[in-house]
């Protein structure tokens, strides 16, 4: 008779334990997994400094990142020039992790400078396998007449909706091509995909 009883407790534990479980399932109830941590690589990039990627903190873009509350880095560029390869360079590189509970966030990134202006810098996304998947490289040194895109002008640089996925991480070098000095401000969040990001 104990043993019955017991295979019966078992039983009635087990059918609640399902019962509990197919609740917290629903998309309403259920909790965000935590990602693995992101470890940056070293991107494909060009740049001879490409190594600071590594020691670049690691910030997470949840869906709190909106257009309306994206987050802001503030950050300056020194004297630099291009060529075909650096002459003079300073690059500068962020490290981001998409965390979302949708099921197909896109990642915007933009930077913007104060204008009228002389500089011209250019932005490249790059993924966790190190391939460069998105760029904005609009040439705007001359405030006479300026050259733009679709993603970039003077001022500004941006990569509007790159298609991504949760725990996804992504490295953004802020490559200055032709400087004397410039404050820059990145802002990133999470979105719709965007009709166009070139390669």
């Amino acid at each position: 008779m104990s043993i019955s009883r017991s295979f019966r407790g078992i039983a009635v534990v087990a059918s609640a334990a399902m019962v509990l479980g197919a609740f917290a399932a629903t998309p309403a109830e259920a909790k965000q997994k935590s990602c693995p941590a992101f470890v940056p690589r070293e991107p494909s990039s060009k740049s001879e400094q490409k190594a600071e990627a590594l020691e670049a903190e690691v910030v997470p873009v949840t869906d709190k990142a909106t257009a309306d509350k994206p987050i802001v880095i503030d950050y300056e560029h020194g004297l630099a020039l291009w060529g075909e390869d650096p002459i003079v360079e300073d690059t500068v590189f962020f490290n981001f992790q998409v965390q979302s509970k949708e099921p197909a966030p896109a990642l915007h990134v933009e930077m913007t400078w104060d204008t009228p202006s002389e500089s011209d810098i250019d932005m490249f996304l790059y993924n966790s396998y190190t391939f460069q998947v998105a760029s904005s490289t609009a040439a705007n040194a001359a405030p006479s007449s300026p050259v733009g895109s679709r993603t970039g002008g003077m001022g500004f640089e941006t990569i509007p909706g790159f298609s991504a996925f949760n725990c996804a991480g992504f490295t953004v070098e802020s490559r200055a091509f032709m400087t004397t000095g410039e404050a820059v401000t990145l802002t990133v969040y999470l979105g719709e995909v965007g009709d166009y990001v070139q390669p």
